[in-house]
């Protein structure tokens, strides 16, 4: 077992933590912080890249975010289901790497993985800290669940200011090339090349900052 995390993301697939979270990782990696995102699965489900491509994409992008771990659950993406069965493999990790906090998908949304990611991580944290849940690794209960918001209609009770490693998050989005350097018509959104998300996204964070 390696040292404890003091924050874990928990999410869907390889890029949703820098969507998410990122600057609020990059912000307490800056601080000395050890933190580590665990991806659900490996996006091999996705219009564009392929599993081993959205890897080297998200360790590169855990090398900008600082991060001290990112790990990869392995479930099968656009698949997750709220099952004991995940629900076990998610609370292996959890005890193996003993976050204190862990940041989640807000639940809802159109995405299905990202909903039921939410619910299966919350759960899992509960049952990681049950001796006789099964496993056989360590028991651990992380001590505070934020969930993450960006594009919902959500007001949030909590921000962070990420003023000094926004272009760190930025850029850790840049590194999954694969999902938003080029024109993507994937259903009702189109990203005509990668300035069309970046530059949405710095909105909302200025969004969130100034409320």
């Amino acid at each position: 077992m390696s040292d404890p995390l003091h924050i874990l993301a928990i999410t869907a697939h390889p890029d949703d933590a820098e969507l998410l979270m990122g600057g609020t990782l990059a912000c307490a990696a800056k601080e000395g912080k050890r933190t580590g995102v665990l991806d659900l699965t490996r996006g091999e489900s996705g219009t564009k890249g392929n599993a081993e491509l959205r890897r080297a994409e998200a360790e590169r992008a855990a090398e900008i975010l600082g991060l001290a771990v990112r790990e990869n659950a392995g479930l099968p993406d656009g698949r997750i289901e709220t099952s004991v069965e995940n629900r076990l493999v998610v609370a292996t990790w959890i005890g193996r790497l003993a976050p204190d906090v862990i940041l989640i998908h807000y639940p809802g949304g159109r995405n299905p993985d990202h909903h039921a990611a939410s619910i299966l991580a919350r759960e899992a944290a509960y049952s990681a800290g049950l001796t006789k849940f099964g496993g056989g690794g360590p028991v651990h209960r992380p001590r505070r669940i934020f969930e993450a918001v960006s594009y919902l209609p959500v007001s949030p009770t909590i921000t962070v200011d990420i003023s000094d490693v926004i272009e760190t998050k930025l850029e850790a989005i840049r590194a999954h090339h694969s999902q938003v350097g080029g024109a993507f018509e994937g259903g009702d959104i189109l990203y005509n090349g990668m300035a069309d998300l970046i530059e949405p996204v710095r909105f909302r964070c200025r969004a969130y900052g100034s409320a």
